[in-house]
């Protein structure tokens, strides 16, 4: 037997004004328990499950928030509504900023719409909230497909070589650091050749920093580059944000 929709849409118009009379009130507990009465009962209200997931992230909620993030974007793109699909990865991305599938999907979904600046801008955004031991991974995941985009921005291949260091991928860090050498001049080949060298600890390394340094003498001197390379450096983000 079905259901009459009248009576289901009348129930959930009534809790839906509870919800937004509690949220009003700023009984956010209240308002979130009977927002998610609702998705309970209608999983594809998709109004009600944006409003209520930046109210779980801010309670601490994160993966209940962004799988209702994910659920909301996934159904905009299979209705191609991709500019609308693009705004609900973005708003994943400010309230739940440790979810790695927020920034990915975000970027990709840029890449789809024939943005590629603005994917490159996610990706940097994104790796700069992967900056623990924990989560170097993800951080390298997401510079290495920055990359794609951008394959010799020498601020993010200096920081995906710190990450290569830091877990042990010496040989693919020095590689990168190789390549941008000879691409580089100034401070920045300076940089090179002092990361080259906190990498190897050899004198000959050590020999070409140095040499940098009668190349390009610069008051400027960052200390920071001459202290040895260790996890808690290489997990620190040192990129700049696009635009800045």
């Amino acid at each position: 037997m079905s259901v009459p929709l009248r009576p289901v849409r009348g129930r959930e118009f009534q809790l839906l004004t509870q919800a937004h009379r509690a949220r009003n009130k700023g009984s956010s507990r209240a308002a979130i328990r009977l927002y998610k009465r609702i998705l309970i009962e209608n999983p594809q209200n998709l109004d009600v499950a944006l409003r209520v997931a930046p109210m779980l992230a801010m309670a601490g909620e994160e993966f209940e928030a962004w799988q209702l993030y994910r659920r909301a974007a996934l159904e905009l793109a299979r209705e191609k509504q991709f500019a609308e699909c693009l705004a609900v990865y973005r708003e994943a991305c400010r309230f739940v900023p440790h979810e790695f599938d927020a920034w990915r999907l975000c970027a990709e979904l840029q890449l789809k719409m024939n943005r590629p600046e603005g994917a490159f801008e996610t990706l940097i955004d994104g790796r700069m909230h992967f900056a623990g031991p924990h989560v170097r991974a993800q951080a390298i995941a997401l510079l290495a497909r920055a990359r794609t985009i951008e394959p010799w921005d020498d601020e993010l291949l200096l920081d995906l070589a710190r990450l290569y260091a830091s877990t042990d991928q010496t040989d693919t860090a020095l590689e990168l650091l190789g390549t941008l050498s000879c691409r580089v001049e100034g401070r920045t080949l300076r940089r090179v050749r002092s990361l080259q060298w906190r990498i190897t600890l050899s004198l000959g390394d050590l020999f070409l920093w140095i040499r940098t340094l009668f190349a390009t003498p610069d008051p400027a001197l960052d200390l920071a580059d001459l202290e040895p390379l260790d996890a808690e450096d290489s997990a620190r983000p040192r990129l700049r944000r696009v635009g800045s």
